[in-house]
């Protein structure tokens, strides 16, 4: 090939742009320090205590701080055979944050891949599942991270943000109805328990009663996302939980996005989507105090 002609010179000039976007990318990254950590967590028994360890992956910018901490909480898989090989899926996600000046703690509950049990989160019997409890013991293990983050001297105690995915997002909304100090704004992606197959909840009226029962004590600004193609969790039950919130007064706002895939349920694990949510969690964040995100490349 002519090494002067204009198809060679675009070919390079692509060759170059590649290089160095993939450069940048790089080097954006090269101030995040990720490591894997063990959080302690105390497990109250009728006789005794327990102390337990949950795995968790911590990303932290570079700097003394201090900086706005963020909490990402996973979802429950289906079937409890697939809870021992759990692992961090969010990744991007995380570093997306710590890009923009948060320490990230992605935390593996009870149960869950390497962390120590048993699993606690049991709802129990589908006909008359005991969604708020299953709720509040997801809680106790996102409050563990909490405890563990606030008490970084690198990470500001006051400004925090719990994020959480299906079951996730059913824990951050419970452990938000106990307003615990310092968090200053919860981000649910498709929060939501009981789900035994597509577009089939045990008791959906159990389930808006549980969120009815946290939103009466809740007081912490909202963002909810929910997928217009949701088999675990539909757009006509997220309206019905939204309108729970909304009729206890709440500040939250509900935003039905669209489909993605097959099933919308994994919405927050599609790159492509981030496009969609970033800018709403933008300005969820100004609107909390918190500086925004920039539209990831």
């Amino acid at each position: 090939m002519n090494i002067r002609s204009p198809l060679f010179l675009r070919a390079l000039w692509g060759m170059v742009a590649l290089l160095l976007t993939a450069f940048a990318a790089t080097s954006a990254l090269a101030d995040i320090a990720v490591r894997e950590i063990k959080i302690p967590m105390t497990v109250k028994g009728m006789l005794s205590d327990s102390h337990i360890q949950l795995s968790a992956t911590e990303y932290k910018p570079e700097g003394d701080g201090p900086f706005p901490l963020l909490l990402i909480n996973h979802g429950t898989p289906r079937s409890q055979a697939d809870f021992a090989a759990m692992k961090n899926n969010y990744a991007w996600q995380a570093q997306l944050f710590a890009r923009r000046g948060f320490v990230v703690i992605h935390t593996l509950r009870r149960g869950y891949g390497g962390s120590d049990g048993p699993w606690a989160e049991n709802y129990f019997n589908c006909a008359n599942p005991d969604y708020i409890g299953a709720g509040l013991e997801s809680a106790k293990d996102i409050d563990a991270a909490l405890e563990y983050g606030r008490a970084q001297p690198y990470v500001d105690a006051k400004h925090v943000v719990l994020l959480g995915k299906s079951a996730g997002g059913f824990g951050v909304l419970a452990l938000s109805s106990q307003n615990p100090a310092g968090v200053v704004g919860t981000i649910n992606f498709a929060g939501g328990r009981g789900s035994r197959g597509p577009d089939n909840v045990c008791n959906e009226g159990k389930l808006v009663d549980a969120f009815s029962h946290y939103a009466r004590t809740t007081h912490i600004p909202m963002l909810w996302f929910y997928s217009e193609n949701d088999h675990f969790f539909g757009p006509a039950l997220a309206k019905r939980l939204g309108e729970s919130y909304q009729a206890k007064g709440v500040d939250m706002d509900l935003k039905m996005v669209p489909a993605y895939g097959s099933d919308g349920h994994s919405f927050f694990e599609g790159r492509p989507n981030a496009s969609v949510w970033v800018p709403t969690v933008d300005a969820f964040f100004k609107k909390i105090g918190l500086q925004g995100l920039q539209q990831p490349s």
